[in-house]
């Protein structure tokens, strides 16, 4: 009984360390004329204003195209997914931006923010998804 205790302590603690992260392959300085947003209607409106707001900040131009349209091969097309959880408040728990180009994947962001009892958990869910555009863009590196 005190060995299952004891274990069941640690996974508790150890789960309560995970702090948020993010993965990236970004685009390496990436010059497209223009940007095509696929909308997502699955996910919060804020997180596609965010995006828009991120590429008008740094000079993009852009399009929003409706959630099944096909890919312009000959613009670098974003896809995104955000996805909530709840924890006595709500908050970014995961999502991933995509970039296509030419019909290949160019850039690939993921963020994720384990549902523990961690509270940084509960950060600014627009910084998290500018960080998301930084990496992108190759503005920042995951380590920054």
């Amino acid at each position: 009984m005190k060995s299952i205790l004891l274990a069941f302590t640690a996974v508790l603690f150890l789960s309560g360390c995970s702090a948020p992260s993010y993965k990236s392959t970004n685009l390496n300085h990436f010059d497209a004329p223009e940007i095509v947003i696929i909308k997502d209607t699955a996910t919060r409106a804020g997180f596609q204003n965010t995006m828009e707001k991120w590429l008008t900040d740094n000079n993009y131009q852009y399009v929003i195209k409706p959630e099944s349209s096909p890919h312009d091969l000959d613009k670098l097309t974003i896809e995104y997914v955000g996805f909530w959880a709840w924890d006595l408040a709500l908050f970014l728990h995961k999502a991933e931006i995509k970039g296509f180009h030419k019909g290949q994947r160019v850039a690939d962001i993921e963020f994720n923010a384990p549902n523990n009892f961690n509270l940084n958990k509960y950060g600014d869910a627009d910084k998290r998804i500018s960080n998301m555009m930084d990496l992108m863009f190759g503005k920042v590196t995951v380590e920054q």
